[in-house]
């Protein structure tokens, strides 16, 4: 038994020598593809520059119109509180010091400065993206001290790089042919503080740079006037046009199949997803604007990037962590939207009686326990209120928040690698979830089911779920839904809630339409 257990101890320590020697590989790795000027300069905690402004000159989406109109690279985040008031903070930037992306089996590095570019083999994406902050820290300044960001990371990472954090198997077919994954360094944004009316400019590189930014925030909007009371399309009519890989039969026929493999007992619950693509030649700003007047939620996101934009409005937090506090926010259990105000409450009381959905969402919440679990300190994993209901534009949801402490050994990028893809966009058990997925879905997912975020100079993070999201790419706008799957799923319902959940992003692109007619 002694022996056991000093073969068990022999092989934890050449385990974490094994780790230690990846890491060092990597570190040295992300230096030799990032080695410029600009960056081995930099000192930690060398303080950035910072200058505040009154707010009445502009708004969040107006200043990112002005600031992205001629930026390659740009981002816009912002939420709303439970009850659907703005958040204190919006933050947004454009021109990041570097750009990173991953393909299959490649990280390419793009120093914006000069526009050279360099690529390295990576093993995980994740250990990437750890060492270049590491070896890239952004100064702060006691302005911006208060604020969820401090400059760092900003981007996605998409469904499909589970390749290289599951080794799952990845469909051949690709439709919108996007990078896996897309980060940009910012050391440089603009914040917004809703409560105190102030806009503040941080920039790492200087005053000269700042006033450069505010010299381009004050160029005249481009945006049109948004009427509130545009009439809105019925169901029927935003999915006159659609088109996507599954027909109604192909799409009952994968419900049918995944039931038969959780019959099987190979899984408790999948979520099948599928595509609903319309052509688009809408601003993509308008799109964003028109998703945050008509589906406001927790997170809502523009990403720009060469060649696409990727907007979001998402009702889920993928994980969060704030000085070492984790939270995540399970969401499983899906209603459509009632006629009126009795129809909605019959709703909601069908929803919340459900064995079949209050057994799905337990489900998930202990899945969501587990993989806060592997990164936490013991006993410090707790479920907050079980399956409260939280209504949207177009459906209704149970929501269960998840907490922990992280482990002294672990960060937020650990936290983040457990937890990937979230259990509510895959299924459970997760690893063998995705590979049935990887067989009943016809074609690769994209950034859909993954998550976009930010991995702040601080240490903190925090990320949405790409859901109630659309790639606009090539004059087509691409929105992805799912359903969750579980031995009693009525195929024809799951069908429709895939539907319901696709239906107020299809609505933001056709009021952005009606935009179009008011220039």
């Amino acid at each position: 038994m002694q022996e056991t257990a000093m073969q068990e101890n022999s092989m934890q320590k050449a385990a974490m020598q094994e780790d230690s020697m990846k890491k060092t590989a990597m570190e040295t790795e992300v230096k030799n593809s990032v080695k410029t000027a600009s960056l081995t300069k930099r000192v930690t905690g060398e303080t950035g520059c910072a200058i505040s402004y009154s707010a009445d000159f502009t708004t969040p989406v107006a200043l990112f119109d002005r600031l992205s109109r001629s930026a390659r690279d740009a981002f816009l985040f912002e939420s709303t509180e439970g009850d659907g008031r703005l958040a204190r903070y919006s933050f947004l930037g454009v021109d990041p010091l570097l750009v990173v992306e991953f393909d299959d089996s490649q990280v390419h590095v793009e120093n914006c400065a000069d526009g050279s570019r360099q690529s390295v083999e990576v093993d995980n994406p994740i250990d990437f993206l750890r060492t270049l902050l590491k070896n890239n820290p952004v100064p702060s300044h006691h302005l911006i001290a208060e604020a969820p960001f401090s400059g760092g990371l900003v981007g996605y990472l998409g469904y499909g790089a589970t390749g290289f954090t599951e080794r799952i198997p990845q469909q051949s077919k690709a439709v919108t042919h996007v990078p896996i994954g897309r980060y940009g360094l910012y050391d440089s944004f603009v914040l917004f503080d809703h409560q105190y009316r102030q806009v503040t400019f941080f920039s790492a590189r200087g005053e000269q740079h700042i006033n450069e930014l505010v010299h381009r925030s004050m160029l005249h909007s481009q945006l049109p006037p948004f009427r509130l009371d545009m009439p809105k399309s019925s169901k029927e009519e935003l999915f006159k046009n659609v088109t996507g890989p599954f027909t109604r039969e192909s799409f009952i026929d994968a419900v049918l199949k995944a039931k038969e493999k959780v019959l099987e007992g190979e899984v408790f619950q999948i979520v099948v997803a599928q595509r609903f693509s319309v052509p688009i030649s809408a601003p993509p700003i308008d799109v964003y604007r028109a998703l945050q007047a008509t589906n406001p939620s927790p997170y809502a996101y523009f990403l720009k990037c060469p060649g696409f934009s990727y907007i979001g409005s998402s009702p889920e937090t993928f994980v969060r962590s704030n000085e070492g506090k984790v939270l995540l926010r399970a969401i499983a259990g899906t209603r459509p939207r009632g006629k009126d105000r009795a129809e909605d409450e019959a709703l909601e009381r069908e929803l919340k009686a459900s064995e079949k959905e209050m057994a799905e969402h337990r489900m998930l919440v202990d899945l969501g326990r587990n993989d806060l679990g592997r990164v936490c300190a013991p006993g410090t994993v707790k479920i907050g209120e079980l399956a409260c209901l939280t209504r949207y534009t177009h459906v209704m949801h149970l929501a269960t928040e998840v907490t922990g402490t992280l482990s002294q050994t672990k960060d937020v990028f650990d936290a983040f690698e457990s937890c990937f893809p979230a259990g509510t966009v895959s299924g459970a058990p997760k690893v063998r979830a995705m590979e049935i997925l990887a067989q009943l879905e016809p074609e690769q997912r994209g950034i859909y089911s993954g998550a976009v975020g930010y991995f702040d100079a601080r240490g903190n993070m925090d990320g949405a779920i790409a859901i109630r999201s659309v790639l606009i790419k090539d004059g087509n706008a691409h929105i992805n839904a799912g359903a969750g799957i579980v031995y009693d799923s009525d195929p024809d319902m799951e069908y429709e809630e895939t539907r319901s959940k696709a239906m107020s992003v299809l609505q933001a692109v056709r009021i952005a339409h009606q935009l179009m007619g008011v220039k």
